[in-house]
């Protein structure tokens, strides 16, 4: 066995079958590792991305999605799909996983890189290869871990809002659309197609910027290009509220057929309209539209925000581990990193508003 490496989208292209044929085998994928979703993404990352693939003579028997960031003096490595993925993780025939783990290790220790952010880790693949790094050496700088809510869904939209929520959940949830449409005489509510994807997009994109704020030009580069061609591969749903032409609210899902899950990914609405709750409409419409979809399991992915606890009763961890090499220009890199990052969060909450994340 041996350890290549792809870096253009070419190359990425021509692993599709290979890549595909892993997933329907590995059962630690989620759809942030699949082919499609990573197509999706990698030709509007803002890092420059690699894959390391394990070969066993021409056969593909596992792949490992990387990227690398910051500058010649603090050089970074990620998980690919960091930071837009909520999970990150491997694909491997599950008989060569161990093998995979290992060849993965040496090549990463091999390689130059002053951090090594392994993040968002939903596979614990991942967590054997940092004890495996560990153990040849490089050090484990922080460690950290998120709460992450899901839920099986039933075979009904009624057996679910009769059996899975509380009385008032249920009620707060089922009103919320009739209420739009008695108050509002263009409501309507809306899924895309080929000819409005752009413009539910844009919707989307603004109602979560009016919820949550930010930069609103980053957030379109960031996600408008993705989403589109996430619709393009058939892993997007997305589900939006209207006043006649104004966008009231709306939910961007990422699909995974292999794992029967769609994933509530974006959630956003205009503040105006907050009497209606049209944040609790719209996640009411998301996990209908997953159960008659005939998916097993909806997902709120990263975060355990209170309002999720009301839909979905159980939790998965996903973990953190920043690496780094021992010496003194990691030492050095680490004094100056939360310096750093500390001052870029403090000009953005000037910028952008409080509650700005880096």
């Amino acid at each position: 066995m041996s350890v290549h490496r792809i870096s253009t989208i070419a190359e990425f292209d021509a692993e599709r079958e290979r890549w595909e044929r892993l997933e329907r085998l590995d059962p630690q994928t989620t759809v942030f590792t699949s082919w499609r979703w990573l197509r999706a993404y990698l030709p509007v990352t803002r890092l420059r991305w690699s894959v390391l693939v394990l070969r066993e003579g021409p056969d593909a028997v596992a792949y490992l999605p990387l990227a690398r960031g910051g500058t010649l003096l603090d050089r970074e490595l990620f998980l690919g799909g960091n930071p837009v993925a909520d999970y990150t993780g491997m694909i491997a025939l599950p008989s060569r996983a161990d093998a995979a783990v290992t060849a993965f290790a040496d090549a990463l220790v091999a390689e130059s890189w002053d951090g090594f952010n392994v993040l968002d880790v939903n596979d614990p693949r991942i967590e054997a290869l940092v004890r495996r790094m560990v153990e040849r050496g490089v050090r484990i700088e922080s460690t950290d871990e998120t709460r992450c809510l899901w839920c099986e869904l039933p075979a009904t939209w009624e057996q679910y809002i009769a059996e899975r929520i509380s009385t008032k959940t249920r009620v707060n949830t089922l009103r919320v659309e009739r209420r739009l449409a008695e108050a509002l005489p263009g409501f309507r509510a809306s899924e895309p197609s080929d000819d409005d994807i752009d413009a539910h997009i844009e919707a989307m994109i603004a109602v979560n910027h009016q919820r949550w704020g930010g930069n609103l030009v980053n957030a379109r580069r960031r996600f408008g290009t993705l989403f589109r061609n996430a619709y393009r591969q058939g892993v997007l749903r997305m589900f939006v509220y209207w006043d006649g032409a104004k966008p009231i609210a709306g939910g961007a899902a990422f699909t995974d057929d292999a794992r029967s899950s769609l994933g509530l990914y974006m959630l956003g609405f205009d503040e105006a309209y907050d009497k209606f709750s049209p944040g609790k409409g719209i996640v009411g419409r998301a996990i209908r539209a997953a159960i008659e979809g005939g998916f097993a399991r909806f997902d709120f992915l990263r975060g355990d925000e209170p309002f999720k606890a009301r839909y979905a009763d159980q939790l998965h961890i996903t973990r953190h581990f920043r690496l780094t090499r021992p010496g003194l220009r990691a030492a050095a890199i680490a004094y100056v990193r939360p310096k750093w990052r500390a001052a870029k969060l403090a000009v953005a909450n000037i910028v952008y508003g409080p509650g700005r994340s880096l």
